[in-house]
């Protein structure tokens, strides 16, 4: 049905889905094969609370939600897939991980892609979401491992967006 409305990304495993529906990473994961069986491109979000940050778990909750959204899918369907760390305590709150943590949590990701689909992991693309401004957009896409934004409520802002656009192509 998405296919058919010209959907071609769909964002799976938000915080908020998970939070409100109960999504498990097992329904993440059955979401990820239904969404490349229909040529749509899934969007699969991770990241942690404030209390797993809190109590170091970080790291922890990001390779647990990779592994079961992707786990069993083919190395050769990965390569569609984008993962977006979205720090549930970011979103919204006008906090935003340091450029350092964003780079952390993305290496650790790209690790487990690497580990899931070998080479093809390289081609995965890797965004940050969670607060991102444009007055921090440039300084988190500059690190290795962020691909790109997953940009919320300042995509509702023309000037905001074009000036994150802006930061993204320096």
């Amino acid at each position: 049905m998405l296919r058919d409305f010209g959907c071609t990304y769909v964002l799976v495993g938000h915080s908020e889905r998970r939070q409100l529906f109960g999504e498990t990473d097992e329904t993440v994961r059955r979401k990820v094969g239904a969404l490349l069986a229909a040529n749509v491109l899934p969007i699969v979000c991770v990241g942690e609370t404030l209390e797993e940050r809190d109590e170091q778990r970080t790291l922890e909750v990001v390779e647990r939600q990779v592994r079961g959204a992707l786990m069993g899918i083919p190395p050769s369907a990965l390569a569609a897939i984008t993962v977006a760390y979205e720090p549930v305590w970011a979103i919204g709150t006008g906090k935003t991980a340091t450029s350092a943590q964003a780079q952390e949590v993305h290496a650790a990701i790209r690790r487990i892609l690497r580990e899931l689909a070998g080479g093809a992991a390289d081609a995965i693309r890797i965004q940050y979401g969670g607060s991102v401004k444009p007055e921090n957009a440039a300084e988190l896409m500059s690190q290795p491992d962020v691909d790109g934004a997953l940009v919320g409520g300042a995509s509702l802002k023309a000037k905001d967006f074009i000036a994150i656009v802006k930061g993204a192509l320096r």
